[in-house]
């Protein structure tokens, strides 16, 4: 089973971003849409799978709207949002909702039906659970608490087991820096690269679910 299947077993929920690139290529309707919408202050679309798509309560919060755009098959319609305020539309294969978030604020989502995530998203290389789990504290926890997060999380404050593997971590940090979604610096710290960063936020779902590591400090 592939690492994105594994994800979308356990959950619908954000699994990356594209680049503006990236969605000129795969989906050219899309990004006229998008386009259209935010003119020359384009953020990075966020990349969510879900077999529904809810809209706002009310079009305007905090100085930011909502413009909002239904995809099917390929065919691109702008939704009156006041029309559908409160309500939820299923996605099914084929459909998408592009949500843009304007104002103060610019935010875009892409919401996609699971089976139509795959193709969106960059670096779905498959993982090991240990892999998983440090590139889910990595998103999560600042440098200084990442080891011992590891190791509790995963040896449940099982000491003599920590003491037997206690390379473990950084064994599991340099083969994700071999996989290219870590960067390690010469003085030994460790960094996210972009595709790293989209496989967090997929990872901490194979986290939650095996390790139960705590979610709080996540966006």
């Amino acid at each position: 089973m592939s690492f994105l299947s594994k994800v979308k077993q356990i959950t619908a929920e954000a699994l990356g971003f594209m680049s503006k690139q990236e969605l000129r290529e795969k989906l050219p309707e899309v990004f006229k849409a998008y386009e259209e919408a935010y003119g020359t202050r384009k953020p990075d679309i966020k990349i969510v799978a879900s077999d529904s798509f809810s809209f706002p309560p009310e079009k305007y919060n905090m100085g930011s709207w909502h413009v909002i755009y239904a995809v099917l098959n390929g065919k691109v319609k702008h939704v009156t949002v006041e029309d559908y305020f409160g309500k939820s539309e299923k996605l099914v294969p084929g459909s998408m909702f592009l949500d843009c978030i304007k104002g103060n604020l610019n935010y875009c989502y892409l919401y996609v039906h699971p089976q139509d995530a795959s193709p969106l998203i960059e670096g779905g290389q498959d993982l090991t659970d240990e892999q998983a789990l440090v590139l889910a504290i990595m998103q999560g926890y600042k440098s200084f608490a990442r080891e011992s997060t590891y190791y509790n999380t995963k040896y449940k404050h099982d000491y003599k087991a920590q003491m037997n593997n206690p390379h473990e971590y950084k064994d599991v940090l340099k083969s994700l820096s071999d996989m290219k979604l870590v960067k390690i610096n010469s003085a030994g710290s460790a960094m996210l690269t972009k595709e790293g960063k989209n496989m967090a936020i997929q990872a901490k779902k194979i986290a939650k679910e095996k390790y139960n590591l705590r979610l709080a400090l996540f966006f």
